[in-house]
């Protein structure tokens, strides 16, 4: 039996409130959660009523049973499952682009107390999770007695870094705690650690008060409000009633100081991915139907650092141009961003992991994934049909925004983004303005 339920933040109809399954694993974007809460449905339950066979058994388990593949997986278990995405965090800061402080900076001071290596360190960390039967094991289990369950697992990279940098907050064990509150709940941790820190900036220039914020002290570095917000938001008590519409409504309540602090596409808050160092990410931030999303398609730094075996499997996707430069943006990487836009489009259709699937640094290339398809369910396909099934799928989304009166001005990046990085590693760099839009142009085409 597997269950798909809210919490007390769907049944609340906050604006993020994700769908939980197994205590640890969230729907987490879009607001999911609220829409379920809106119908006053509380959970989906499935009973298994017979087993599935593939359609050619033996060669689909051979995917992963040859001697290659094993040692494959080991490798892959090994490398990217042993850290998870936590070590993310320590990556984007030391390159200058760990979205700090409401995306005004691009690193933090001290941020090394957040990432995976600390949680080694400290020894809350107790042990990898995994989804059912995926070998790579990646999500973290932290236990902090008398605190934080392992029952409710622990932080990915966006979550350490939307209730940390994000805040500037460095305080591990009580990002910890947010995440379970949140997986407790039922909210996405990436747009409620990124509403606080919209909230603190507001504080912080004076637009709100402790008269509006139920007296919390909502500054920058200040950790021991990030818990208190986090259930007034899920339980819509007092100013987290304000803030559980999401920092773009709460933006445009504030007014004209408050505008440009929202962070976000369509309502939807920045991930944890800053589009100054990734353009093309950007663009797809722009124009993608349900906003600023970060698994919607390859990241440009992949192209960029791409060793030979990914850039085979890139390869396989178009003729695409590799760059050393990842802030380049011309037409071949609006093809590459596209494309692989629609891959994921289409991976998501499937409902295939985007860590585990890919077309670049991930386990299975586009290559395994003819073979799923042949094997598993009888379908001689293509790369070529396979986004073309992805594409289908953006297309009926952006008809529904149309219908809805979403237009070309929605696809708009918040102005932020265009002034350089002022500090750190990332010093200067930034996004050319006319040229982002002449290059979302092109993706339009």
């Amino acid at each position: 039996v597997e269950i798909a339920q809210i919490g007390p933040a769907g049944e609340n109809l906050v604006k993020y409130a994700c769908v939980i399954n197994k205590m640890t694993r969230a729907n987490g974007r879009n607001g999911t959660g609220a829409v379920m809460g809106s119908k006053n449905l509380k959970a989906v339950v499935v009973q298994r009523q017979r087993t599935i066979s593939p359609y050619d058994k033996e060669r689909f388990n051979s995917l992963t049973k040859s001697s290659e593949m094993k040692d494959r997986i080991k490798a892959f278990s090994d490398g990217f499952g042993a850290g998870g995405t936590t070590t993310f965090l320590y990556t984007q800061n030391r390159s200058g682009f760990l979205p700090t402080r409401n995306y005004s900076e691009g690193c933090m001071e001290d941020a090394s107390k957040i990432d995976g290596r600390n949680m080694v360190e400290t020894g809350i960390l107790k042990g990898r999770e995994t989804c059912y039967a995926c070998a790579v094991r990646c999500k973290r289990v932290i236990d902090i007695p008398g605190k934080v369950y392992p029952e409710y697992g622990g932080p990915e990279y966006e979550t350490l870094a939307t209730f940390g940098s994000y805040c500037g907050v460095t305080d591990l064990e009580t990002i910890c705690l947010c995440n379970q509150l949140c997986n407790m709940y039922g909210l996405d941790t990436i747009s409620t650690g990124a509403t606080i820190a919209f909230a603190m900036e507001c504080f912080e220039k004076g637009i709100l008060t402790k008269d509006t914020t139920d007296g919390l002290e909502l500054t920058f570095g200040n950790h021991d409000v990030l818990p208190i917000l986090t259930e007034k938001i899920a339980k819509r008590e007092g100013f987290g009633d304000f803030l559980a519409e999401g920092s773009k409504i709460c933006a445009d309540q504030l007014g004209e100081k408050a505008i440009p602090l929202f962070m976000g596409v369509k309502g939807q808050e920045f991930p944890a991915h800053m589009p100054q160092i990734k353009p093309g990410l950007g663009i797809v931030y722009s124009v993608n139907p349900y906003g600023a999303d970060h698994e919607t398609c390859e990241h440009d730094t992949m192209i960029a650092i791409a060793s030979k075996p990914f850039k085979r499997r890139i390869d396989m996707m178009g003729d695409y141009n590799h760059y050393t430069d990842s802030t380049i943006l011309d037409e071949n990487k609006v093809r590459f961003i596209f494309d692989g836009q629609c891959f994921y489009s289409m991976t998501d259709t499937l409902g295939l992991c985007q860590f585990v699937w890919g077309i670049s640094w991930q386990l299975y290339g586009p290559d395994n994934l003819l073979d799923l398809c042949k094997y598993g369910i009888g379908w001689n396909t293509s790369i070529k049909e396979l986004l073309e099934v992805g594409e289908r799928r953006i297309n009926m989304m952006r008809h529904f925004n149309a219908r809805e009166g979403f237009t070309k001005d929605d696809d708009k990046l918040p102005e932020r983004v265009f002034n350089p990085v002022p500090k750190g590693p990332g010093k200067g760099i930034g996004i050319d303005k006319d040229q982002f839009y002449k290059a979302q142009d092109m993706y339009y085409k």
